[in-house]
C-alpha cells in the first residue's frame, strides 16, 4: 500500500503478534486475509447469573502478521515510509505494545545477526541505498537520539554520559510550525557504516532493567530521528528539500500486579503508564471531530510528536501484542488503542525551502544578465552610452553643466538615454531650485542668471561564474569456497594385518607376551587407515550424503561464477561510465559564480551511469541469493561432515580406545580459545556475506568495543 501524496491520510496501523509457545487458540483468531482479530472469553460462571461481562471483541486493522518475519514487517511497515522520507515528505514509524510485547525487536533487532535486524538499521540501509541511486541530488543526512526516561529528555548520541546529563532538553517550534529539540546533538551520517554506528552506540546508553514479564525491559521512550537534506544538481540548486523520519520505541504499558515492580522500577512504571495515557488522550482528541484543543503540551512525548499525530507527516503504527490467556486484558487494550489511532488523519506535504543566501546570489546572476541583455539591445539600437548604475560624483557634475547650460539657454535640448538620467536630472534641478531659493531669500535684488548643463552616461560590466560537480559510487565482491580431503586407500601400513581385533584374547594367541606387559608397548592403528575401512562399511551411508551434496556444492559454484562474471562486465561498464562522466566534466568550462548545474549531455551520461549501476546491482543481486544457497549447503555438508566424524569417533574410540590411553599426550601446538576460534569462523562468514552485512556487523561490533573501553575507563 502507497501513501497518497496529497490530502490527508490516516495513520497506518499494523498489528503484529508475539510468537509463543503458549498460543491461546481459544480466545484469539487472527484473519490474515480479512485484516482482523477476534478474541473470546467465556463469562464467569461464579459471577452468578446476572453478568454482564462481555464475551467477544473484534478489530479490523490495516494489516494483521501472526507470524511475520523481521524483513516482512519492515516491507510492510516500512519501505513505503522512507521512499516518501526522500521524495520530502516526513514519516513516523512508531511501536506501541505492553511490556515484553516484542517492540524493541521490532524497532531494533535481535541478536541473532544480520538477518534479525529491525527496522531502524534496515531503515538506515534502504535511505543510504536511494540516496546512492539519486546522483543528480547533494544529498546529507544527519542523525539524532534522544530518550524520555521519567519525563525528562537525554542526547543519547553526545559525548556527556546520561548520568551526567541534567535532562532539561527542551522542545521548541520553528518559524514554520516543525517541532525541534533544542541542544540535541546532530551529526552527520557519511556512510551507511557510519550511521549504523551512530545508532548502535546511542542504544547501548538505553535505561534497561528484568521485572518478572521481560529480561530486558526498556525503562523510557527513545525517538531515532534520520533528517535528509537534498539540494538538486540540474535543477535550480536554492531549492532545499528538508524531511526527516522518527523511529520511535515507545516503553511498554505494565500492570504492577503482573510485573512485580517496586522501587525504582516501580516509579519508572508510574511515568511510563502516565505517558501513555497522555498520548492516547491526544489520539482521543484527535479522533474526534468536534475537539478545538489537543493536549499536546502534557507530556514530553506528545509534544515530540506533535508533527506525526495529525500534522505533516505520514505515519504508521506497530502494535505489538502477547496472545497467551494471561495477556488477554493487555492484548485487548492494545487493539483498542490501535483502532482509535487509526482515526487519526494527517496532511502530508513535500517540505521545499528556498535558502536565502542562494537566492540572492541567484538574484544578483539574473540582474546582471539583463543589464548585459539591455547592454547589448542598447548597442544594436545605437545607444552605446547608456548608464544604468548610480551616477558617480564626476558623472553628477558632467550632467549638472549640462543641465545648467540648458537652463541658461546655451544648449537647445538634453538627449535622454535612460531612467537613471532622468532621475539624476531631476535630482539636479531640485538642488538648483533650493540653492536659487535660498539665494533669492538673501538677496531680494539680485538678477538671477540662466542655468543649463547635460550629460551623458557610461557602461557597466559583469563577473564570472563557477560550477562545481561531484561523481561517483563503486562497489567491490569476492567469493570463497573450502575443500574435504580423504586419505588414500593404499597407505595402510602392512602391520595392520598383524593387529588382532580388540574383542579377541591376545594371552591365548602363542607367541605372544601377557597383557599387562604387551600392553605397554603396542600402538593403537593409524586413524587413517581406519577411517578409510570405515567409510567403506559402517560408514557408507554418512559417505553417500556427503558426496551428494559435494556435487550440488560444484554446480552451485559454477553457477555462482558465471553470475560473478556477469557482475564483473557490469562494473567494467560502471567504470568506463565514470571514465567518460570525468571527461565531460573536464571538458567544461570553468565559472566561478555558476552553482551545481549540469547541461542535458552531462545528465545523460548521469543517468546512464544509474541505469548502469541497477544493472549491476541486479547481477550481483543474483550472485547473491546463488552464494546463499552455496552457504547453505556447505553448511548442511558441515553438519553431514561432523556426523561422519562423530559415528567415526565412536567406532574408533570403543575399538581402539584402551590403546589410545596408553598413548602420553603430545604437544598439538598452539591452540586458539573459544573467542578466538569464534572471530576467525565470524570473519570468514561476513566475507562469503552480502556487502551490507558487513557494514551492519561492523558498525556493531565497533559500538560494543566502546562499551567495553568506557566501563574499563569507568
Amino acid at each position: 500500500m502507497h501513501f497518497a501524496t496529497k490530502g490527508r491520510t490516516n495513520v497506518r496501523v499494523v498489528a503484529r503478534a508475539r510468537p509463543t509457545s503458549s498460543f491461546a487458540s481459544d480466545i484469539f483468531k487472527f484473519n490474515e486475509a480479512a485484516d482482523s482479530i477476534d478474541m473470546r472469553l467465556p463469562k464467569d460462571e461464579s459471577a452468578g447469573l446476572v453478568n454482564n461481562q462481555q464475551e467477544t471483541w473484534h478489530f479490523k486493522l490495516d494489516k494483521v502478521l501472526s507470524n511475520g518475519s523481521q524483513e516482512q514487517i519492515f516491507e510492510i511497515c516500512a519501505s513505503d515510509v522512507v521512499r516518501s522520507v526522500m521524495d520530502g515528505y516526513n514519516g513516523t514509524i512508531l511501536a506501541y505494545g505492553q511490556t515484553g510485547a516484542g517492540k524493541t525487536h521490532t524497532m531494533s533487532g535481535g541478536h541473532m545477526g544480520f538477518a534479525d535486524r529491525g527496522i531502524v538499521p534496515r531503515a538506515i540501509s534502504a535511505i543510504y541505498s536511494e540516496a546512492a541511486a539519486r546522483p543528480e541530488n547533494n544529498i546529507t543526512i544527519k542523525l539524532s537520539y534522544v530518550e524520555i526516561y521519567n519525563e525528562l529528555m537525554f542526547d543519547l548520541l553526545t559525548d556527556v554520559g546520561v548520568a551526567e546529563q541534567s535532562g532539561d532538553l527542551s522542545i521548541v517550534e520553528d518559524s514554520r510550525g516543525n517541532i525541534q529539540v533544542r541542544g540535541l546533538t546532530t551529526p552527520v551520517g557519511g556512510t551507511e557504516e557510519e550511521a549504523l554506528h551512530i545508532f548502535f552506540q546511542g542504544d547501548t546508553n538505553r535505561h534497561v532493567a528484568e521485572h518478572a514479564l521481560n529480561k530486558g525491559s526498556t525503562r523510557s521512550h527513545v525517538v531515532f530521528t534520520i533528517y535528509v537534506e537534498s539540494r538538486s544538481r540540474v535543477e535550480s540548486s536554492e531549492k532545499v528539500i528538508f524531511s526527516k523520519l522518527h523511529l520511535v520505541d515507545l516503553a511498554g504499558s505494565e500492570r504492577l500486579k503482573k510485573t512485580g515492580s517496586d522501587g525504582v522500577m516501580l516509579k519508572e512504571a508510574t511515568f511510563i503508564n502516565k505517558s501513555l495515557t497522555f498520548l492516547e488522550q491526544v489520539v482521543v482528541a484527535l479522533g474526534s471531530k468536534h475537539r478545538d484543543h489537543i493536549p499536546y503540551r502534557q507530556s514530553k512525548l506528545t509534544h515530540i510528536l506533535k508533527d506525526s499525530l495529525g500534522g505533516n507527516c505520514k505515519t504508521t503504527m506497530v502494535a505489538n501484542i502477547w496472545p497467551e490467556g494471561k495477556m488477554l486484558e493487555e492484548t485487548a487494550s492494545t487493539l483498542r488503542f490501535a483502532t482509535r489511532m487509526m482515526k487519526v488523519s494527517n496532511e502530508a506535504s513535500v517540505n521545499v525551502h528556498l535558502d536565502p543566501q542562494l537566492l540572492i546570489r541567484k538574484y544578483e546572476r539574473q540582474i546582471k544578465d539583463l543589464k548585459q541583455e539591455l547592454a547589448m539591445h542598447d548597442t544594436l539600437a545605437g545607444r552605446s552610452r547608456v548608464q544604468y548604475e548610480e551616477y558617480a560624483p564626476d558623472e553628477q557634475k558632467e550632467l549638472q553643466d549640462k543641465v545648467q547650460m540648458y537652463l541658461e539657454g546655451d544648449l537647445q535640448e538634453i538627449e535622454v538615454t535612460s531612467l537613471r538620467m532622468v532621475y539624476e536630472s531631476y535630482a539636479i534641478f531640485r538642488k538648483l531650485y533650493q540653492n536659487l531659493r535660498t539665494e533669492l531669500a538673501n538677496r531680494p535684488t539680485a538678477p538671477l542668471p540662466p542655468q543649463g548643463g547635460d550629460a551623458e552616461a557610461g557602461d557597466g560590466g559583469q563577473t564570472a561564474m563557477h560550477e562545481t560537480r561531484e561523481g561517483e559510487v563503486g562497489e567491490d565482491v569476492e567469493g570463497k569456497g573450502i575443500a574435504v580431503g580423504v586419505a588414500p586407500a593404499n597407505s595402510r601400513p602392512p602391520q595392520e594385518a598383524m593387529v588382532p581385533d580388540a574383542g579377541e584374547d591376545l594371552d591365548d594367541v602363542p607367541g605372544t607376551e601377557p597383557r599387562t606387559h604387551r600392553d605397554e608397548f603396542q600402538k593403537p592403528p593409524d586413524k587413517q587407515v581406519v577411517f578409510a575401512e570405515w567409510k567403506a562399511k559402517e560408514g557408507q551411508a554418512f559417505e553417500d550424503a556427503f558426496e551428494k551434496n559435494r556435487q550440488e556444492l560444484r554446480e552451485k559454484r559454477a553457477e555462482m561464477k558465471d553470475a560473478l562474471i556477469a557482475a564483473n562486465a557490469k562494473k567494467k561498464e560502471i567504470d568506463e561510465a565514470k571514465e567518460l562522466l570525468a571527461r565531460k566534466q573536464s571538458e567544461k568550462g570553468v565559472d566561478p559564480d555558476r552553482e551545481d548545474l549540469i547541461d542535458e549531455e552531462e545528465y545523460a551520461l548521469i543517468k546512464n551511469l544509474k541505469e548502469t549501476k541497477q544493472q549491476y546491482r541486479d547481477a550481483f543481486e543474483l550472485h547473491s541469493r546463488v552464494k546463499m544457497d552455496v552457504l547453505q549447503i556447505e553448511h548442511v555438508m558441515q553438519q553431514c561432515k561432523g556426523r561422519l566424524v562423530q559415528g567415526f569417533e565412536e567406532y574408533y574410540d570403543q575399538k581402539y580406545g584402551h590403546l589410545v590411553k596408553q598413548e602420553a599426550p603430545e604437544d598439538e601446538g598452539e591452540r586458539y580459545d573459544p573467542q578466538e576460534m569464534f572471530d576467525l569462523a565470524e570473519a570468514d562468514r561476513l566475507e562469503t556475506q552480502h556487502p551490507d552485512a558487513m557494514a551492519y556487523h561492523k558498525a556493531r561490533k565497533k559500538a560494543a568495543r566502546e562499551v567495553r573501553q568506557k566501563k574499563i575507563r569507568g
